[in-house]
């Protein structure tokens, strides 16, 4: 498996599309909104937890994530603050008191930014495919956050993302869509 995973890599490489060219096209991309559809795989669930809502960036460094079905809730990342709305009710914490909730706002907004230091700060990078066709993959590099995360694989043609999907330790996975 690492084998492919390197004759990927490489392949990536000698068609002239590196992880340098992935930030500048997604750092290109223009800030917006899509809908997405997110399916939850839990070994406790015998069928996945969908969900479906909106998706926004604005720069350089708003998230918002605005889950409409199966009920209404509402995360914006703004700043070095998470902004939760659920029930009727507004919670705000500082990600700099989170040290998972910070890195996992840096692999967002990394993406989204195209900005490999930030990705870097967090991950260990693997970049496999080609310009039209591409797979991120950031494996954690920090040992805490490798006791919950065990890789954040994010999938995409050009600038634009397709999927991301947060594999946890615990083997639940997320797969978040974008339409």
């Amino acid at each position: 498996m690492a084998m492919f995973a390197v004759a990927l890599t490489q392949s990536a490489q000698a068609e002239g599309f590196d992880l340098g060219r992935l930030m500048q096209l997604l750092a290109a991309a223009p800030a917006g909104e899509v809908p997405y559809t997110e399916k939850k795989y839990s070994s406790l669930l015998a069928t996945p937890l969908v969900s479906s809502g909106t998706l926004a960036y604005r720069r350089p460094d708003t998230v918002e994530k605005i889950t409409l079905k199966p009920r209404a809730e509402h995360f914006r990342i703004s700043g070095q603050e998470l902004m939760v709305k659920r029930n009727g009710k507004e919670f705000r914490i500082a990600l700099s008191s989170q040290p998972l909730l910070d890195a996992f706002a840096a692999s967002l907004r990394g993406v989204l930014a195209g900005d490999i230091s930030q990705l870097r700060a967090y991950y260990r990078l693997t970049l496999s495919g080609n310009e039209q066709d591409w797979q991120l993959a950031m494996v954690p590099s920090d040992e805490e956050m490798t006791r919950h995360v065990e890789r954040i694989t994010v999938s995409g043609h050009a600038g634009r993302i397709a999927q991301i999907e947060v594999r946890e330790s615990t083997g639940d996975r997320s797969v978040l869509q974008v339409n």
